[in-house]
């Protein structure tokens, strides 16, 4: 990201209401006043402190609060606020808006004859291993693996674990669900919920991966000419897997990355340990972007009638960065959580469209550093 001169960005307005802003900021506010107060983010070329940081989101409430979306709030911004852009994946600001949500499954606390595939809770096996402990420039990335004869090996594949059983019987095993595609599509929006028999709803989040690379079946898809980029959605590629089982297992097995679960008592939760507010959450690369940040997002949106898509509208709003996604990765790509329901299945799913994301710290005093 860059420092911008604010009149160079358009007016910020906001389509949302109050509430879930407020509820958002919470979060990050949460976040940032749980970090020792001089824990550093950065910004483009320049660094602010977590202390900082909690003041730029209470100062903003306030603001926002007081004087409402509209010109009033966007010049006490412009006074009281440093901008800074997302250069994007080409350089000039253009993002990729995606979309996540949280599934509904069918499942049981039991494996039945209609419910077979297994949600899994993390192996006792699995090692995590933070680089940072071992060298200070590798703060912030991991290994994930396995010992085996006194060494770190990879965890197993999907193949592995899906095909040739290698977790069966070591009662690993959260919940069973009644469909393989919807089970791999849970793993790829990272939260979910599984309805049981007896009319009990389980949710269930991310707890660790496999720390294998993600790869979306869709790129084999394309390449054996099943699909086009153009046909190409949530929806269109899983009723493709659903109606060609005996071809699906391949696709879904070009993924080798594979999601461990573990209950959630509430909503869905991001990388910031806070949960999820929909339509104000995003999930950007933590390696790139201030986890917890504020920013303003520009974009089009489907508008979704039943779940059905009747049209498109462009969109201006407050957004919080406090998720993470393994499919998300590099400069120019974001997503935008949308919460539960076939709603925001409909919405997510179809999302595919380029956008301009723009960050906002308070002006800091003459002892911080600032452009």
């Amino acid at each position: 990201m860059t420092w911008i001169d604010p009149g160079r960005r358009p007016e910020l307005g906001d389509d949302l209401d109050a509430e879930s802003l407020q509820r958002a900021l919470n979060h990050s506010r949460a976040y940032y006043a749980g970090l020792p107060s001089d824990t550093v983010f950065k910004f483009g070329p320049d660094e602010y402190s977590a202390a900082h940081l909690l003041t730029s989101l209470e100062v903003f409430e306030r603001l926002f609060l007081c004087l409402g979306p509209g010109p009033k709030l966007d010049q006490a911004l412009s006074r009281d606020f440093i901008f800074y852009q997302c250069l994007g994946r080409d350089d000039k600001g253009k993002v990729l808006i995606t979309g996540y949500y949280e599934p509904l499954l069918s499942g049981s606390r039991v494996r039945t004859d209609r419910c077979q595939w297994p949600v899994y809770r993390r192996p006792p096996d699995l090692i995590q291993v933070e680089l940072g402990y071992f060298n200070a420039e590798l703060s912030g990335r991991r290994l994930v693996g396995r010992a085996s004869g006194g060494r770190l090996e990879p965890y197993y594949t999907r193949r592995d674990i899906d095909r040739l059983g290698v977790l069966e019987g070591r009662g690993l095993e959260l919940v069973w669900v009644d469909d393989p595609i919807d089970l791999f599509f849970l793993h790829v929006q990272g939260s979910g919920r599984v309805q049981l028999p007896d009319g009990e709803c389980l949710r269930v989040g991310f707890d660790v991966s496999n720390g294998r690379v993600y790869r979306s079946p869709l790129d084999p898809m394309i390449k054996d000419g099943v699909m086009s980029v153009e046909e190409a959605s949530l929806q269109s590629i899983k009723a493709w897997l659903k109606a060609n089982p005996a071809r699906s297992r391949a696709y879904l097995e070009h993924n080798e990355r594979y999601v461990f679960f573990k209950p959630l008592a509430g909503d869905p939760m991001g990388n910031l340990g806070r949960p999820l507010t929909p339509h104000r959450s995003v999930a950007l690369d933590h390696r790139l972007f201030p986890k917890g940040a504020l920013a303003w997002l520009r974009g089009r949106t489907p508008v979704v009638v039943g779940e059905a898509i009747s049209g498109w509208r462009d969109f201006g709003r407050f957004v919080l960065v406090q998720d993470t996604g393994a499919a998300i990765t590099g400069p120019g790509r974001l997503d935008l959580f949308f919460g539960p329901g076939p709603a925001a299945e409909a919405s997510a799913g179809r999302l595919k469209e380029p956008g301009r994301l723009y960050f906002l710290v308070k002006r800091p005093g003459p002892a911080e550093r600032a452009p």
